[in-house]
């Protein structure tokens, strides 16, 4: 396990599975989707990269009374060393939040396994992990957006 956060009942986990490198979503036990290079990886250096583009306007949308943004569709890319080796789409994502009752994990896991097919828990990563980065965009409504969330919110309020 590189990283996780979340677990059986829902998350993501970034770890190598007999040398190939997965990144794997878990939509709170319903569904589980697997982004997979196709080699293993070389002994050495690697640089490994997930990049999800939410299809929604985000929870910012609770600011205005809605619910509108939240739980939408979305791409993930998969990149190893700079080349995509796998892009999916996902149907649907958590609304707010993951599961409470797990823990965000580096180096192994020790809460429950994302998938239970692939590994039991603690799943150490043997190599060296020398940088983890997380970039997380905060929502972005348009002056437009926010218009129609505000005419949205007085119309219910009639």
């Amino acid at each position: 396990m590189i990283v996780t956060d979340g677990g059986r009942f829902g998350g993501y986990g970034l770890y190598l599975l007999k040398g190939k490198p997965v990144f794997l979503w878990n939509l709170l036990d319903l569904k589980r989707i697997r982004w997979e290079a196709p080699e293993k990886l070389a002994p050495g250096k690697h640089t490994l990269e997930y990049d999800f583009k939410y299809d929604g306007l985000g929870f910012a949308t609770l600011a205005f009374n809605s619910i509108s943004g939240i739980g939408h569709s979305g791409t993930g890319t998969f990149k190893v060393d700079g080349k995509v080796v796998s892009t999916q789409k996902l149907d649907h994502t958590v609304p707010l939040t993951l599961p409470w009752d797990e823990t965000l994990d580096i180096g192994s896991d020790t809460g429950t396994p994302v998938c239970d097919e692939d590994y039991q828990v603690p799943f150490p990563f043997t190599g060296k992990i020398n940088k983890l980065t997380f970039v997380m965009d905060p929502p972005k409504l348009t002056p437009e957006d926010k218009k129609q969330l505000m005419d949205a919110a007085a119309r219910a309020s009639d």
